[in-house]
Protein backbone atom coordinates (compact mmCIF):
# COMPACT_ATOMS: atom_id res chain seq x y z
CA UNK A 1 0.00 0.00 0.00
CA UNK A 2 2.86 2.00 0.76
CA UNK A 3 4.51 1.09 -2.03
CA UNK A 4 1.66 2.15 -4.30
CA UNK A 5 1.33 5.77 -2.64
CA UNK A 6 4.99 6.59 -3.51
CA UNK A 7 5.04 4.79 -6.79
CA UNK A 8 1.62 7.30 -7.69
CA UNK A 9 3.67 10.53 -6.65
CA UNK A 10 6.62 9.79 -9.06
CA UNK A 11 6.80 11.59 -12.71
CA UNK A 12 6.24 9.16 -15.74
CA UNK A 13 10.27 10.25 -16.45
CA UNK A 14 11.10 8.79 -13.28
CA UNK A 15 8.87 6.10 -12.87
CA UNK A 16 10.42 4.86 -16.17
CA UNK A 17 13.76 5.31 -15.22
CA UNK A 18 13.28 3.57 -11.75
CA UNK A 19 11.19 0.61 -13.55
CA UNK A 20 14.29 -0.06 -16.70
CA UNK A 21 16.79 0.49 -13.91
CA UNK A 22 15.11 -1.88 -11.86
CA UNK A 23 14.55 -4.61 -14.56
CA UNK A 24 18.57 -4.20 -16.07
CA UNK A 25 20.16 -4.33 -12.50
CA UNK A 26 17.34 -7.42 -11.71
CA UNK A 27 18.85 -9.38 -14.80
CA UNK A 28 22.55 -8.47 -14.41
CA UNK A 29 22.39 -9.57 -11.48
CA UNK A 30 20.49 -13.03 -12.61
CA UNK A 31 23.14 -13.11 -15.10
CA UNK A 32 26.39 -12.24 -12.62
CA UNK A 33 24.91 -14.97 -10.45
CA UNK A 34 25.03 -17.69 -13.26
CA UNK A 35 28.32 -16.38 -14.95
CA UNK A 36 29.81 -16.64 -11.50
CA UNK A 37 29.09 -20.05 -10.63
CA UNK A 38 30.52 -20.95 -14.29
CA UNK A 39 33.57 -19.17 -13.65
CA UNK A 40 33.82 -21.13 -10.31
CA UNK A 41 33.26 -24.37 -11.62
CA UNK A 42 35.63 -23.74 -14.37
CA UNK A 43 38.23 -22.56 -12.43
CA UNK A 44 37.91 -25.07 -10.16
CA UNK A 45 37.64 -27.77 -13.25
CA UNK A 46 41.32 -25.65 -14.81
CA UNK A 47 42.75 -26.13 -11.00
CA UNK A 48 42.22 -29.77 -11.15
CA UNK A 49 43.08 -30.68 -14.48
CA UNK A 50 46.51 -28.45 -14.20
CA UNK A 51 47.80 -30.10 -10.83
CA UNK A 52 46.53 -33.69 -12.55
CA UNK A 53 48.99 -32.71 -15.40
CA UNK A 54 51.76 -31.16 -13.20
CA UNK A 55 51.72 -34.35 -11.12
CA UNK A 56 51.69 -37.31 -13.38
CA UNK A 57 54.31 -35.23 -15.55
CA UNK A 58 56.48 -35.26 -11.75
CA UNK A 59 56.11 -38.52 -11.23
CA UNK A 60 56.90 -39.56 -14.42
CA UNK A 61 60.54 -38.08 -14.75
CA UNK A 62 63.17 -40.73 -14.19
CA UNK A 63 65.41 -38.25 -11.60
CA UNK A 64 62.38 -38.55 -9.55
CA UNK A 65 61.63 -42.37 -9.98
CA UNK A 66 65.53 -42.90 -9.06
CA UNK A 67 65.79 -40.96 -5.95
CA UNK A 68 62.94 -42.60 -4.82
CA UNK A 69 63.17 -45.80 -5.75
CA UNK A 70 66.84 -45.44 -4.03
CA UNK A 71 65.68 -43.79 -1.25
CA UNK A 72 68.50 -41.09 -2.15
CA UNK A 73 69.09 -38.19 0.29
CA UNK A 74 70.38 -36.00 -2.42
CA UNK A 75 68.85 -32.78 -3.67
CA UNK A 76 68.12 -33.22 -7.06
CA UNK A 77 63.97 -33.94 -6.41
CA UNK A 78 64.36 -30.72 -4.64
CA UNK A 79 65.90 -28.38 -7.06
CA UNK A 80 63.40 -30.33 -9.39
CA UNK A 81 60.26 -29.42 -8.14
CA UNK A 82 61.05 -25.85 -7.28
CA UNK A 83 62.05 -25.52 -10.89
CA UNK A 84 58.31 -27.15 -11.65
CA UNK A 85 56.90 -24.60 -9.69
CA UNK A 86 58.64 -21.58 -10.45
CA UNK A 87 57.43 -22.59 -14.48
CA UNK A 88 53.75 -23.80 -13.65
CA UNK A 89 52.83 -21.62 -10.44
CA UNK A 90 51.47 -24.18 -8.20
CA UNK A 91 52.39 -23.42 -4.82
CA UNK A 92 53.96 -27.02 -3.74
CA UNK A 93 54.76 -29.97 -5.07
CA UNK A 94 55.20 -32.56 -2.70
CA UNK A 95 57.29 -35.89 -3.30
CA UNK A 96 57.07 -38.87 -0.62
CA UNK A 97 58.30 -42.65 -0.78
CA UNK A 98 56.06 -45.64 0.20
CA UNK A 99 56.78 -44.86 3.98
CA UNK A 100 55.40 -40.91 3.09
CA UNK A 101 58.44 -39.46 3.99
CA UNK A 102 58.42 -36.12 2.20
CA UNK A 103 61.77 -35.81 -0.68
CA UNK A 104 61.06 -32.43 -1.37
CA UNK A 105 58.77 -29.29 -0.01
CA UNK A 106 58.34 -25.57 -0.87
CA UNK A 107 59.76 -25.45 3.14
CA UNK A 108 62.97 -27.34 3.56
CA UNK A 109 62.87 -27.59 7.02
CA UNK A 110 60.39 -30.61 6.27
CA UNK A 111 62.04 -32.80 3.87
CA UNK A 112 62.91 -36.40 5.38
CA UNK A 113 59.79 -35.69 7.86
CA UNK A 114 56.08 -37.90 7.58
CA UNK A 115 53.39 -36.34 5.20
CA UNK A 116 51.71 -33.84 7.31
CA UNK A 117 48.15 -35.93 6.60
CA UNK A 118 49.08 -39.73 6.62
CA UNK A 119 45.74 -40.98 6.02
CA UNK A 120 44.82 -38.18 3.07
CA UNK A 121 47.97 -39.41 1.61
CA UNK A 122 47.42 -43.32 2.13
CA UNK A 123 44.58 -43.09 -0.06
CA UNK A 124 47.25 -43.56 -2.68
CA UNK A 125 49.32 -46.48 -2.03
CA UNK A 126 46.91 -49.00 -3.58
CA UNK A 127 48.20 -46.83 -6.78
CA UNK A 128 45.07 -44.80 -7.33
CA UNK A 129 44.97 -40.97 -7.82
CA UNK A 130 42.80 -38.61 -5.63
CA UNK A 131 41.85 -34.78 -5.36
CA UNK A 132 41.90 -33.21 -1.70
CA UNK A 133 41.07 -30.37 -0.07
CA UNK A 134 43.08 -30.06 3.23
CA UNK A 135 44.61 -27.76 5.64
CA UNK A 136 48.54 -28.72 5.36
CA UNK A 137 52.05 -26.64 6.35
CA UNK A 138 51.59 -24.08 4.32
CA UNK A 139 47.55 -23.68 5.19
CA UNK A 140 44.74 -24.77 3.72
CA UNK A 141 44.67 -25.82 0.18
CA UNK A 142 43.36 -28.34 -3.02
CA UNK A 143 45.92 -30.57 -3.86
CA UNK A 144 46.36 -34.03 -6.63
CA UNK A 145 47.89 -37.31 -5.45
CA UNK A 146 49.23 -39.54 -8.16
CA UNK A 147 51.44 -42.67 -7.60
CA UNK A 148 55.14 -42.85 -8.63
CA UNK A 149 56.13 -46.13 -11.00
CA UNK A 150 59.25 -47.70 -11.67
CA UNK A 151 60.72 -49.58 -15.03
CA UNK A 152 58.99 -53.34 -13.23
CA UNK A 153 55.78 -51.41 -12.42
CA UNK A 154 56.50 -51.22 -8.63
CA UNK A 155 54.80 -48.11 -6.84
CA UNK A 156 58.11 -46.42 -4.96
CA UNK A 157 56.11 -43.56 -3.99
CA UNK A 158 53.67 -40.62 -4.26
CA UNK A 159 53.69 -37.13 -5.56
CA UNK A 160 51.44 -34.58 -4.13
CA UNK A 161 50.71 -31.34 -5.93
CA UNK A 162 48.80 -27.90 -5.19
CA UNK A 163 47.97 -24.58 -4.70
CA UNK A 164 47.08 -23.15 -1.49
CA UNK A 165 43.75 -21.11 -1.02
CA UNK A 166 45.02 -18.20 -1.29
CA UNK A 167 46.08 -18.78 -4.73
CA UNK A 168 42.85 -19.99 -5.95
CA UNK A 169 41.41 -16.84 -4.37
CA UNK A 170 43.70 -14.73 -6.56
CA UNK A 171 43.13 -16.53 -9.67
CA UNK A 172 39.15 -16.65 -9.08
CA UNK A 173 39.34 -12.34 -8.98
CA UNK A 174 41.12 -12.39 -12.03
CA UNK A 175 38.69 -14.09 -13.47
CA UNK A 176 35.88 -12.84 -11.91
CA UNK A 177 37.38 -8.66 -12.20
CA UNK A 178 36.57 -8.73 -16.02
CA UNK A 179 32.80 -10.29 -15.08
CA UNK A 180 32.24 -7.28 -12.77
CA UNK A 181 33.85 -5.22 -15.34
CA UNK A 182 31.62 -5.86 -17.75
CA UNK A 183 28.11 -5.91 -15.38
CA UNK A 184 29.23 -2.32 -14.43
CA UNK A 185 29.48 -1.07 -18.63
CA UNK A 186 26.10 -2.86 -18.46
CA UNK A 187 24.82 -0.98 -15.96
CA UNK A 188 26.00 2.09 -17.17
CA UNK A 189 24.35 1.65 -20.50
CA UNK A 190 21.21 0.60 -18.98
CA UNK A 191 21.09 3.65 -16.82
CA UNK A 192 21.40 5.47 -20.11
CA UNK A 193 18.85 3.96 -21.89
CA UNK A 194 16.24 3.93 -19.33
CA UNK A 195 16.86 8.04 -19.36
CA UNK A 196 16.69 8.05 -23.17
CA UNK A 197 13.64 5.95 -23.09
CA UNK A 198 11.87 7.91 -20.25
CA UNK A 199 12.40 11.43 -22.34
CA UNK A 200 11.44 9.33 -25.64
CA UNK A 201 8.68 8.39 -23.72
CA UNK A 202 7.71 12.25 -22.50
CA UNK A 203 7.97 14.00 -25.98
CA UNK A 204 5.45 10.21 -27.40
CA UNK A 205 3.18 11.50 -24.62
CA UNK A 206 3.40 15.42 -25.21
CA UNK A 207 4.83 15.89 -21.79
CA UNK A 208 2.10 14.34 -20.63
CA UNK A 209 1.67 12.54 -17.19
CA UNK A 210 -0.61 9.11 -16.85
CA UNK A 211 -3.37 10.97 -14.50
CA UNK A 212 -3.13 13.87 -16.93
CA UNK A 213 -3.55 11.88 -19.93
CA UNK A 214 -6.47 9.94 -18.26
CA UNK A 215 -8.07 13.17 -17.17
CA UNK A 216 -7.99 14.71 -20.43
CA UNK A 217 -9.58 11.37 -22.03
CA UNK A 218 -12.26 11.53 -19.75
CA UNK A 219 -12.80 15.13 -20.27
CA UNK A 220 -12.94 14.69 -23.98
CA UNK A 221 -15.39 11.23 -22.88
CA UNK A 222 -17.65 13.87 -21.08
CA UNK A 223 -17.49 16.55 -23.61
CA UNK A 224 -18.72 14.88 -26.70
CA UNK A 225 -21.39 13.05 -24.86
CA UNK A 226 -22.50 16.71 -23.82
CA UNK A 227 -22.49 17.80 -27.66
CA UNK A 228 -26.47 17.99 -28.93
CA UNK A 229 -25.02 16.42 -32.06
CA UNK A 230 -24.14 12.74 -33.09
CA UNK A 231 -20.52 12.48 -33.16
CA UNK A 232 -19.00 9.29 -35.29
CA UNK A 233 -15.38 8.96 -36.58
CA UNK A 234 -14.39 6.31 -38.57
CA UNK A 235 -11.49 4.80 -40.61
CA UNK A 236 -11.80 3.49 -44.37
CA UNK A 237 -12.02 0.01 -43.11
CA UNK A 238 -15.09 0.94 -40.93
CA UNK A 239 -12.62 0.96 -37.79
CA UNK A 240 -14.43 3.29 -34.67
CA UNK A 241 -12.43 6.23 -33.73
CA UNK A 242 -14.89 7.70 -31.70
CA UNK A 243 -18.49 8.26 -31.24
CA UNK A 244 -20.84 9.69 -28.44
CA UNK A 245 -24.00 8.46 -26.95
CA UNK A 246 -26.19 10.59 -29.15
CA UNK A 247 -24.65 8.80 -32.06
CA UNK A 248 -25.86 5.58 -30.98
CA UNK A 249 -29.63 7.50 -29.59
CA UNK A 250 -30.36 8.74 -33.43
CA UNK A 251 -28.94 5.57 -34.94
CA UNK A 252 -31.80 3.77 -32.59
CA UNK A 253 -34.57 6.18 -33.74
CA UNK A 254 -33.28 5.69 -36.94
CA UNK A 255 -34.36 2.06 -36.71
CA UNK A 256 -30.84 0.67 -38.51
CA UNK A 257 -31.49 -3.21 -38.03
CA UNK A 258 -28.59 -4.85 -36.57
CA UNK A 259 -26.08 -3.46 -33.99
CA UNK A 260 -24.06 0.24 -34.70
CA UNK A 261 -20.80 -1.72 -33.41
CA UNK A 262 -19.55 -5.07 -33.40
CA UNK A 263 -15.66 -5.79 -32.73
CA UNK A 264 -15.09 -2.33 -32.73
CA UNK A 265 -16.11 -1.91 -36.46
CA UNK A 266 -19.22 -0.36 -37.66
CA UNK A 267 -22.45 -1.87 -39.18
CA UNK A 268 -21.84 -1.82 -43.08
CA UNK A 269 -25.41 -0.61 -43.62
CA UNK A 270 -24.54 2.36 -41.22
CA UNK A 271 -20.88 2.65 -43.13
CA UNK A 272 -22.82 2.55 -46.35
CA UNK A 273 -25.25 4.71 -45.48
CA UNK A 274 -23.29 8.15 -44.51
CA UNK A 275 -19.52 7.03 -45.33
CA UNK A 276 -19.57 5.38 -48.38
CA UNK A 277 -19.87 8.57 -51.13
CA UNK A 278 -17.35 10.68 -48.93
CA UNK A 279 -14.65 8.01 -49.29
CA UNK A 280 -15.13 7.15 -52.54
CA UNK A 281 -15.24 11.03 -53.95
CA UNK A 282 -12.46 12.07 -51.73
CA UNK A 283 -14.91 15.04 -50.62
CA UNK A 284 -16.24 16.50 -47.45
CA UNK A 285 -20.18 17.07 -47.39
CA UNK A 286 -21.79 19.98 -45.68
CA UNK A 287 -25.53 20.42 -44.36
CA UNK A 288 -26.04 16.84 -46.50
CA UNK A 289 -30.03 15.96 -45.86
CA UNK A 290 -29.52 11.93 -45.88
CA UNK A 291 -33.07 9.95 -45.14
CA UNK A 292 -33.29 6.93 -42.94
CA UNK A 293 -36.44 4.47 -42.79
CA UNK A 294 -38.53 8.16 -42.94
CA UNK A 295 -36.08 9.60 -40.47
CA UNK A 296 -34.65 12.75 -41.59
CA UNK A 297 -30.63 13.65 -40.86
CA UNK A 298 -28.61 16.81 -41.69
CA UNK A 299 -25.29 15.48 -41.76
CA UNK A 300 -21.63 17.00 -42.25
CA UNK A 301 -18.73 15.16 -43.10
CA UNK A 302 -14.72 15.99 -42.69
CA UNK A 303 -12.12 13.96 -44.02
CA UNK A 304 -9.07 13.59 -41.72
CA UNK A 305 -5.60 13.28 -43.49
CA UNK A 306 -2.66 12.50 -42.03
CA UNK A 307 0.55 13.14 -43.98
CA UNK A 308 -1.66 13.85 -47.09
CA UNK A 309 -3.20 10.64 -47.10
CA UNK A 310 -6.88 10.06 -45.73
CA UNK A 311 -6.38 8.32 -42.50
CA UNK A 312 -10.70 8.46 -41.95
CA UNK A 313 -13.82 10.97 -41.46
CA UNK A 314 -15.95 12.24 -38.66
CA UNK A 315 -19.29 12.98 -39.10
CA UNK A 316 -21.75 14.70 -36.90
CA UNK A 317 -25.49 13.92 -37.18
CA UNK A 318 -28.46 15.68 -36.34
CA UNK A 319 -32.09 15.19 -36.21
CA UNK A 320 -33.47 17.00 -38.73
CA UNK A 321 -36.96 17.69 -36.79
CA UNK A 322 -35.20 19.68 -34.52
CA UNK A 323 -33.78 22.08 -37.18
CA UNK A 324 -37.38 22.09 -38.52
CA UNK A 325 -39.17 23.12 -35.70
CA UNK A 326 -36.13 25.91 -35.15
CA UNK A 327 -37.06 27.14 -38.63
CA UNK A 328 -40.67 27.34 -37.82
CA UNK A 329 -40.34 29.21 -34.47
CA UNK A 330 -38.02 31.61 -36.44
CA UNK A 331 -40.53 31.91 -39.70
CA UNK A 332 -43.44 32.27 -37.42
CA UNK A 333 -41.81 34.98 -35.07
CA UNK A 334 -40.64 36.61 -38.31
CA UNK A 335 -44.37 36.96 -39.24
CA UNK A 336 -45.43 38.17 -36.16
CA UNK A 337 -43.09 40.92 -36.67
CA UNK A 338 -43.96 41.88 -39.85
CA UNK A 339 -47.84 41.82 -38.88
CA UNK A 340 -47.10 43.93 -36.06
CA UNK A 341 -45.05 46.20 -37.95
CA UNK A 342 -48.00 46.62 -40.20
CA UNK A 343 -50.52 47.44 -37.97
CA UNK A 344 -48.52 49.78 -36.49
CA UNK A 345 -48.09 51.89 -39.36
CA UNK A 346 -52.04 51.91 -40.52
CA UNK A 347 -52.32 52.55 -36.59
CA UNK A 348 -49.83 55.90 -37.17
CA UNK A 349 -50.78 57.29 -40.44
CA UNK A 350 -54.55 57.11 -39.24
CA UNK A 351 -53.35 58.76 -35.55
CA UNK A 352 -51.43 61.19 -38.15
CA UNK A 353 -55.10 62.24 -40.29
CA UNK A 354 -56.50 62.34 -36.99
CA UNK A 355 -54.26 64.90 -35.69
CA UNK A 356 -54.28 66.83 -38.70
CA UNK A 357 -57.73 67.40 -38.81
CA UNK A 358 -57.61 68.39 -35.12
CA UNK A 359 -55.27 71.08 -35.77
CA UNK A 360 -57.25 72.60 -38.80
CA UNK A 361 -60.44 72.23 -36.59
CA UNK A 362 -61.73 70.41 -38.73
CA UNK A 363 -63.71 68.78 -35.93
CA UNK A 364 -66.70 67.03 -38.25
CA UNK A 365 -64.53 65.48 -40.75
CA UNK A 366 -62.74 64.38 -37.76
CA UNK A 367 -66.09 62.63 -36.94
CA UNK A 368 -67.11 61.34 -40.39
CA UNK A 369 -63.04 60.18 -40.68
CA UNK A 370 -63.74 57.83 -36.98
CA UNK A 371 -67.08 56.67 -38.31
CA UNK A 372 -65.24 55.44 -41.91
CA UNK A 373 -63.11 54.05 -39.92
CA UNK A 374 -65.11 51.88 -37.39
CA UNK A 375 -67.26 50.74 -40.29
CA UNK A 376 -64.93 49.47 -42.49
CA UNK A 377 -63.61 47.94 -39.34
CA UNK A 378 -66.52 45.95 -38.22
CA UNK A 379 -67.08 45.41 -42.13
CA UNK A 380 -63.59 43.46 -42.20
CA UNK A 381 -64.37 41.81 -38.44
CA UNK A 382 -67.61 41.34 -39.38
CA UNK A 383 -66.69 38.99 -42.68
CA UNK A 384 -63.68 37.82 -41.17
CA UNK A 385 -65.26 35.87 -37.82
CA UNK A 386 -68.30 34.74 -40.41
CA UNK A 387 -65.98 32.67 -41.93
CA UNK A 388 -63.35 31.68 -39.60
CA UNK A 389 -64.20 30.39 -35.76
CA UNK A 390 -61.25 30.79 -34.63
CA UNK A 391 -59.79 33.96 -32.77
CA UNK A 392 -56.41 33.42 -33.86
CA UNK A 393 -56.79 33.05 -37.53
CA UNK A 394 -58.88 35.35 -37.69
CA UNK A 395 -56.39 37.77 -36.02
CA UNK A 396 -53.92 36.29 -38.22
CA UNK A 397 -55.50 37.08 -41.36
CA UNK A 398 -56.64 40.99 -40.31
CA UNK A 399 -53.01 41.56 -39.69
CA UNK A 400 -52.09 40.12 -42.51
CA UNK A 401 -54.39 41.76 -44.77
CA UNK A 402 -53.48 45.11 -43.45
CA UNK A 403 -50.04 44.55 -43.81
CA UNK A 404 -50.20 43.34 -47.54
CA UNK A 405 -52.33 46.48 -48.78
CA UNK A 406 -49.76 48.42 -46.63
CA UNK A 407 -47.23 46.49 -49.48
CA UNK A 408 -49.59 46.93 -52.23
CA UNK A 409 -51.27 43.33 -52.48
CA UNK A 410 -54.80 42.91 -52.08
CA UNK A 411 -55.38 40.02 -50.20
CA UNK A 412 -58.93 38.47 -49.92
CA UNK A 413 -60.82 35.53 -48.25
CA UNK A 414 -62.59 33.46 -50.62
CA UNK A 415 -66.26 33.92 -49.52
CA UNK A 416 -66.90 29.70 -49.33
CA UNK A 417 -63.98 29.96 -46.44
CA UNK A 418 -64.97 28.00 -43.09
CA UNK A 419 -62.30 27.48 -40.69
CA UNK A 420 -63.15 25.77 -37.31
CA UNK A 421 -62.15 26.81 -33.75
CA UNK A 422 -59.19 25.38 -32.86
CA UNK A 423 -58.05 25.28 -29.64
CA UNK A 424 -54.61 26.60 -28.98
CA UNK A 425 -51.69 24.18 -29.55
CA UNK A 426 -48.82 22.97 -31.56
CA UNK A 427 -51.10 22.40 -34.98
CA UNK A 428 -52.59 25.28 -34.80
CA UNK A 429 -49.27 27.50 -34.34
CA UNK A 430 -48.22 25.17 -37.35
CA UNK A 431 -51.24 26.30 -39.71
CA UNK A 432 -50.82 29.67 -38.43
CA UNK A 433 -47.27 29.54 -39.98
CA UNK A 434 -48.03 27.69 -43.00
CA UNK A 435 -50.51 30.49 -44.29
CA UNK A 436 -48.41 33.28 -43.36
CA UNK A 437 -45.28 31.23 -45.41
CA UNK A 438 -47.40 30.73 -48.61
CA UNK A 439 -48.90 34.42 -48.31
CA UNK A 440 -45.29 35.96 -48.10
CA UNK A 441 -44.09 33.82 -50.94
CA UNK A 442 -47.53 34.82 -53.15
CA UNK A 443 -46.43 38.20 -52.30
CA UNK A 444 -42.91 37.86 -53.65
CA UNK A 445 -44.02 36.29 -57.12
CA UNK A 446 -45.85 39.71 -57.30
CA UNK A 447 -43.60 41.79 -57.16
CA UNK A 448 -42.91 42.16 -60.94
CA UNK A 449 -46.24 41.98 -62.08
CA UNK A 450 -48.67 44.95 -62.59
CA UNK A 451 -51.91 43.23 -60.62
CA UNK A 452 -50.78 42.12 -57.32
CA UNK A 453 -53.82 39.77 -55.76
CA UNK A 454 -53.97 37.04 -53.91
CA UNK A 455 -56.64 34.90 -52.53
CA UNK A 456 -56.69 32.24 -49.82
CA UNK A 457 -59.16 29.73 -49.18
CA UNK A 458 -59.74 27.86 -45.77
CA UNK A 459 -62.05 24.81 -45.71
CA UNK A 460 -62.76 22.25 -42.91
CA UNK A 461 -64.11 18.94 -45.16
CA UNK A 462 -66.30 17.57 -42.12
CA UNK A 463 -67.01 14.32 -43.81
CA UNK A 464 -63.08 13.79 -44.66
CA UNK A 465 -62.05 15.60 -41.38
CA UNK A 466 -59.46 17.64 -43.32
CA UNK A 467 -58.59 21.11 -42.97
CA UNK A 468 -58.00 22.72 -46.37
CA UNK A 469 -55.61 26.15 -47.05
CA UNK A 470 -55.49 27.41 -50.60
CA UNK A 471 -53.75 30.05 -51.67
CA UNK A 472 -53.58 31.51 -55.25
CA UNK A 473 -51.68 34.44 -56.76
CA UNK A 474 -51.30 36.21 -59.86
CA UNK A 475 -47.72 36.00 -59.65
CA UNK A 476 -45.15 34.85 -62.30
CA UNK A 477 -45.75 31.58 -62.46
CA UNK A 478 -43.50 28.60 -62.75
CA UNK A 479 -42.35 26.26 -64.96
CA UNK A 480 -42.27 21.90 -64.34
CA UNK A 481 -38.29 21.93 -63.19
CA UNK A 482 -38.66 24.74 -61.00
CA UNK A 483 -41.97 23.44 -59.86
CA UNK A 484 -40.20 19.93 -58.87
CA UNK A 485 -37.44 21.34 -56.51
CA UNK A 486 -39.35 24.47 -54.42
CA UNK A 487 -39.91 21.82 -51.62
CA UNK A 488 -35.96 20.92 -51.52
CA UNK A 489 -34.66 22.42 -48.35
CA UNK A 490 -32.11 25.59 -49.20
CA UNK A 491 -33.35 25.80 -52.69
CA UNK A 492 -34.33 29.57 -53.98
CA UNK A 493 -34.80 31.05 -57.27
CA UNK A 494 -34.26 34.76 -54.41
CA UNK A 495 -30.55 33.81 -53.64
CA UNK A 496 -28.77 33.92 -50.02
CA UNK A 497 -30.19 31.95 -47.04
CA UNK A 498 -33.36 31.45 -48.25
CA UNK A 499 -35.53 28.16 -49.89
CA UNK A 500 -36.69 26.98 -46.11
CA UNK A 501 -40.25 28.02 -45.96
CA UNK A 502 -41.36 25.25 -48.16
CA UNK A 503 -39.27 23.08 -46.81
CA UNK A 504 -40.81 23.64 -43.22
CA UNK A 505 -44.43 23.44 -44.81
CA UNK A 506 -43.22 19.86 -46.60
CA UNK A 507 -42.13 18.91 -43.30
CA UNK A 508 -45.32 20.26 -40.68
CA UNK A 509 -47.24 18.43 -43.93
CA UNK A 510 -45.81 14.71 -43.07
CA UNK A 511 -45.74 15.79 -38.92
CA UNK A 512 -49.80 15.58 -39.60
CA UNK A 513 -49.48 13.01 -42.01
CA UNK A 514 -50.85 15.46 -44.88
CA UNK A 515 -50.56 16.38 -48.34
CA UNK A 516 -49.31 19.91 -50.08
CA UNK A 517 -49.50 20.29 -53.80
CA UNK A 518 -48.79 22.98 -56.20
CA UNK A 519 -50.07 24.07 -59.31
CA UNK A 520 -48.66 26.73 -61.63
CA UNK A 521 -48.02 28.44 -65.23
CA UNK A 522 -45.35 30.56 -66.07
CA UNK A 523 -47.24 34.08 -66.34
CA UNK A 524 -50.58 32.95 -64.85
CA UNK A 525 -49.91 32.64 -61.33
CA UNK A 526 -49.62 30.16 -58.98
CA UNK A 527 -51.73 27.95 -56.00
CA UNK A 528 -50.62 26.19 -53.18
CA UNK A 529 -52.86 23.40 -51.68
CA UNK A 530 -52.09 21.78 -48.42
CA UNK A 531 -54.41 19.35 -46.48
CA UNK A 532 -54.23 18.39 -42.97
CA UNK A 533 -56.37 15.55 -41.29
CA UNK A 534 -57.90 17.24 -38.10
CA UNK A 535 -60.75 15.36 -35.74
CA UNK A 536 -62.88 17.82 -34.21
CA UNK A 537 -63.27 18.21 -30.66
CA UNK A 538 -64.20 19.91 -27.72
CA UNK A 539 -64.93 23.36 -30.41
CA UNK A 540 -66.85 26.19 -30.18
CA UNK A 541 -68.35 27.94 -32.93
Amino acid sequence: MIMNKWMSKLSLKKMTTLLVLMSVIVSLIACATLLNLYVLERENNVVKEKLKNIGRMVAKDPRVINEVENDSSSSAIQDYTLEVMESTGVSFVVVLNNELIRKSHPDESVIGKPFSNIEDAKKSLDGSEHFSRQVGVLGEGTRFFTPIWNKEGQQVGIVCVGYVQKTINKELWNAQKNLLLGLGFGLFVGILGALYLAQQLKKILLGLEPKQIVANIKERDIIIDSVGEGIIAVTPDRKILLQNLNFTKLIKNAKFTGDNMKDGYLDKDIFSTFFCEVFTTGKSISNHVIVVNQFEFIVNIQLIYIENRIYGAVATLRDQSEMQQLIRELSGTEQYIDTLRAQNHKFMNQLHTILGLIELEKYQDVAHFIRVLNADYHREIGFVSDKVKSPAVAGFLLGKTSELKEQGVKLTIDSDSYFPNIKMGEMLHDLLLSMGILLDNAKEAMALTSIKQSTIFLHYDEEEEVILIEVKDTGIGMDEGLMERIFERGFSTKGGARGYGLDAIQSIVKQYHGLVDVQSEVGNGSIFRMEVPYKRRNIDD
